[in-house]
């Protein structure tokens, strides 16, 4: 092979790899919490690129500049990023931080409320999973609806999981959506290479998990 021909072609494979990305922040631990002072909702509203980095928020189909931190807007329509050690009562999840989505449901306005994030599935994907309270039919890739279960619950959060391994090396938008009028959290995405477990396997690992951390901070 031509020695410039064989460069062109490393050149354009490291070319399309750059443009090929994985998904990140899947945990949403990533926050920064830059308000704006110009904001009717300073200081509670962010910029939503600096407080969810790799998502874009979403009102209906209208993207939002802004999402609030550890509080909810009563009237729905907006997301919130929200810390394990909030004022306001809600339940721990994972980590240091999760997502509330409260879809719309006022004035007659009715509107959804999500996250997406534009990234190539792992090659050795098999499912999907995630923790929080959500629809199970409000998880969709590359606009097809993802068939999702609930295969766990602990005290706090739910477990879910997704068969994804049809879309494996894939690109396209990973969509997480509530239904207007109602309020939902998520935290904890991962991709697997193990297929959908059983709802009670996942029940106990889980709770001796719970437990074990539970223990840990008592002694």
């Amino acid at each position: 092979m031509n020695y410039k021909v064989f460069l062109i072609i490393i050149l354009l494979l490291g070319t399309k790899a750059g443009i090929s990305q994985g998904f990140i922040n899947l945990n949403f631990e990533n926050a920064k919490f830059v308000s704006d002072p110009g904001s009717g909702y300073y200081p509670t509203s962010v910029y939503a690129n600096k407080a969810i980095p790799g998502w874009t928020a979403y009102a209906g189909e209208s993207p939002l500049s802004e999402i609030f931190s550890n509080t909810v807007s009563l009237s729905g329509g907006m997301i919130s990023i929200i810390g394990n050690n909030n004022s306001l009562g809600f339940p721990p999840v994972e980590g240091q931080y999760y997502i509330m989505l409260v879809g719309a449901n006022y004035a007659g306005s009715l509107n959804t409320a999500g996250i997406g994030q534009t990234g190539t599935i792992p090659l050795n994907a098999a499912t999907l999973t995630f923790w929080g309270n959500f629809p199970t039919d409000g998880v969709s890739f590359s606009g097809q609806n993802l068939t999702t279960f609930q295969i766990g619950s602990t005290p706090f959060y739910n477990i879910y999981s997704a068969n994804i391994s049809s879309y494996a090396g894939q690109t396209g938008q990973l969509l997480f959506t509530t239904h207007p009028g109602r309020d939902n959290y998520l935290d904890n995405i991962q991709f697997s290479n193990s297929p959908v477990p059983e709802p009670g396997s996942v029940a106990l690992l889980v709770a001796g998990g719970l437990l074990g951390a539970w223990r840990w901070k008592r002694s």
